[in-house]
């Protein structure tokens, strides 16, 4: 089931025109790497693990950080 949520997690990445590289995981806090269309790279860091975040909050996290 953890993985089928993390693939959740993806695809809302993708709708918002985002390729995940790579997720860091830390104790409290994970980051994200992730290539913007036109090929810039940015790095997210979410305020706690993406399993402790409804898919919602996750969304409204990174569309924040995009600004």
């Amino acid at each position: 089931m953890a993985r089928r949520r993390y693939t959740e997690y993806r695809k809302v990445l993708e709708e918002l025109g985002l390729e995940q590289i790579d997720v860091y995981r830390y104790r409290d806090r994970d980051v994200l790497r992730v290539r913007e269309r036109g090929g810039r790279v940015l790095v997210i860091e979410l305020p706690r693990r993406r399993d402790e975040m409804s898919i919602e909050e996750f969304r409204k996290v990174v569309s924040s950080a995009l600004r």
